[in-house]
């Protein structure tokens, strides 16, 4: 018998995954049971579809928005610890200090200040961003081809000519990988601020639905979330390969 072809196998498992998770649901008959049958879920968004459409519209909206401050303040950082050593570090030092503390820790105080409006949601989302992007990008501009600084010094290139046309292009991959966890730590940042008080969001759906025991919506929430952070790994991933095709996470494996 021969072997299933790679590419179809996680597409097997994802499906014997999928009946083994239909038949545990429905053995779990008693009311306000914590696992439901996948079949449930699939029912719940056909009857929630619009509500669940417009408030992941307003969760990726605060996501992206607090993705875009974090990530670009994360670079700009790191830009600056690579310049200048000696205050670079110590703004890198802070950084870690920052993010050493717990995102619904400080999302709390940053609704109480910001409101409840998308201020706060954003706020959350940019410090839960920046971290990996800060991390990524520090360590991929300290670890450069020493080549690169002996041509820039042969050329007579300065930092900010040597920083875009060689320096950026060299540290693309280390920058999308960092984006794939930068952006769904943002998502996720959005979800957890939206907890402490909003008027809309996937984080809110969560709440109503967890209040009222509604055990099919909280679930259908948590599986929409989760397909729209996998979603935004997924294209970050396409286009770190579009625009590093030369390294080697862009070559597909036969």
């Amino acid at each position: 018998m021969r072997a299933l072809p790679r590419p179809l196998i996680p597409a097997v498992f994802f499906v014997l995954l999928l009946v083994a998770w239909q038949l545990a649901g429905q053995a779990a008959t008693a009311p306000g049971a914590v696992l439901i049958p996948p079949s449930l879920i699939v029912q719940t968004l056909g009857e929630r579809w619009y509500a669940l459409l417009l408030n992941a519209g307003i969760t990726l909206s605060e996501a992206g928005l607090g993705f875009l401050i974090g990530a670009g303040t994360a670079i700009v950082l790191a830009v600056i610890v690579d310049r200048f050593r000696v205050v670079g570090e110590g703004l890198y030092r802070l950084a870690l200090v920052i993010y050493a503390i717990p995102v619904i820790a400080i999302a709390a105080p940053l609704t109480a200040s910001l409101g409840l409006g998308m201020e706060s949601k954003v706020a959350v989302a940019a410090l839960s961003a920046y971290f990996p992007v800060l991390v990524n990008v520090t360590g991929a501009l300290r670890t450069l081809d020493p080549r690169i600084n002996e041509l820039s010094r042969v050329l007579a290139m300065g930092y900010t000519r040597t920083l875009l046309t060689m320096r950026a292009p060299a540290v693309l991959p280390a920058l999308f990988s960092s984006f794939k966890i930068a952006g769904p730590a943002a998502f996720i940042g959005a979800i957890i601020a939206e907890w402490m008080g909003a008027e809309g969001g996937l984080g809110v759906m969560l709440i109503q639905a967890m209040f009222n025991f509604n055990v099919p919506l909280l679930w259908t929430v948590l599986v929409v979330a989760t397909a729209l952070n996998g979603l935004i790994v997924l294209l970050f991933d396409i286009a770190g390969r579009a625009a590093a095709p030369w390294h080697d996470s862009s070559r597909v494996e036969s």
